[in-house]
């Protein structure tokens, strides 16, 4: 059932979309010149804003398409989403690109197969009425409903852009234009702001010995956590969230980071209900965040992770909290195998931010939808 849906709303967009284009609604192509500039806008809600995640987004796509090219759309809950995507579209007719992501719109329902399929392939509607080209984020590949919306709105044209190996989101999508895993989008601004601040952190000894995880905890990332501290004792400084509290702020988040030696960190997705694929690691935003600030990152070596980073040479792998435990000990003693992974991880990280490649990814994805 699981990859038969995505097909069945994949189909649909496109049938109900080739009939609108004959009957109701023709592409708006004609209403830019060949060579304009390309203009994307990003959506997400007032609480999206406020993350990392989002934040880094808008400002590498900044970086990469020029300031006056980028634009935010800030969602209202209390308005429909379709008024609110149809309104910015209609408004902007110099748009080329829309970066839609499922969480928007009715995503509290993530259960609701009918509110899934009509809010994806109305979005499916509009962005081909207004010759905009979708860039699907797909952040929670987990969630069965949002990835059937993912391939409805990318039915046509379009990129699926997730964190998951495409050795195994491949077969969940009835086309080929995905990315993953995807890296983290960080902005160049970010990178040289946690360089400094790594630097200054070491210029005044206040680097702690300590392997540190901050971040939500959920199952069973919280059970892994748990096993590894009562296994390192002392030297484990688990600072975790329940899902859905309030976060740090980032500057407390980054300083987190810089601060301690060595960085810890699971792969696991979500055990909840409406998510599956649980048995599938993925390459989480902790990966490039942590390399970037110049800490020694313990993680599990992910499937695609060699797309990005070498195991052993950017970063320590483990395979068991027995293991993890067993590399922490020795690596917060092998100051000099340690800093050596972790400055190569971090030249690593700086060689991928300032080269853009979450954007040329997509950008080539597209094909001649793309960019550029």
């Amino acid at each position: 059932m699981k990859l038969l849906l995505p097909t069945v709303f994949y189909l649909i967009s496109r049938i109900v979309v080739a009939f609108s284009q004959l009957w109701m609604y023709p592409t708006r192509n004609i209403r830019r010149p060949e060579n304009s500039r390309p203009s994307l806008i990003i959506e997400a809600g007032e609480r999206g804003w406020s993350s990392i995640e989002l934040k880094e987004l808008y400002q590498s796509a900044r970086e990469y398409l020029g300031d006056e090219s980028v634009q935010r759309l800030v969602v209202d809950r209390n308005v429909g989403y379709r008024h609110q995507v149809k309104h910015v579209l209609a408004t902007n007719l110099d748009v080329t690109h829309y970066l839609y992501d499922p969480r928007t719109g009715r995503a509290e329902d993530k259960q609701n197969l009918w509110n899934a399929l009509t809010d994806s392939v109305s979005m499916a509607l509009l962005l081909r009425r207004y010759g905009v080209t979708p860039v699907v984020l797909l952040t929670d590949i987990g969630y069965r409903y949002w990835r059937y919306q993912a391939a409805a709105v990318s039915a046509q044209t379009g990129v699926v852009v997730s964190f998951m190996s495409t050795k195994f989101s491949r077969a969940m999508f009835p086309h080929s234009r995905l990315i993953g895993p995807s890296i983290f989008p960080m902005s160049q601004a970010t990178l040289r702001y946690l360089m400094e601040l790594r630097d200054t952190l070491e210029a005044e000894r206040r680097i702690e010995k300590r392997v540190r995880f901050t971040g939500s905890l959920y199952e069973p990332r919280a059970s892994f956590m748990k096993a590894f501290e009562r296994l390192l004792g002392p030297a484990a400084d688990i600072r975790g969230r329940e899902l859905g509290t309030a976060r740090k702020t980032d500057a407390e988040y980054w300083q987190l980071i810089a601060s301690a030696a060595i960085v810890i960190t699971t792969a696991d997705q979500f055990d909840q209900p409406g998510a599956d694929l649980k048995h599938v690691q993925h390459m989480v935003y902790r990966y490039l965040e942590v390399m970037a600030c110049g800490s020694l990152l313990l993680a599990p070596a992910v499937p695609g992770v060699m797309n990005y980073f070498t195991p052993g040479i950017h970063f320590v792998p483990f395979e068991s909290v027995e293991d993890a435990h067993d590399k922490a000990v020795y690596y917060l003693e092998a100051n000099e195998e340690g800093d050596r992974i972790r400055l190569e991880g971090q030249r690593r990280a700086k060689a991928l931010i300032e080269s853009r490649v979450f954007w040329l990814q997509i950008n080539s994805a597209l094909g001649p939808n793309g960019f550029f």
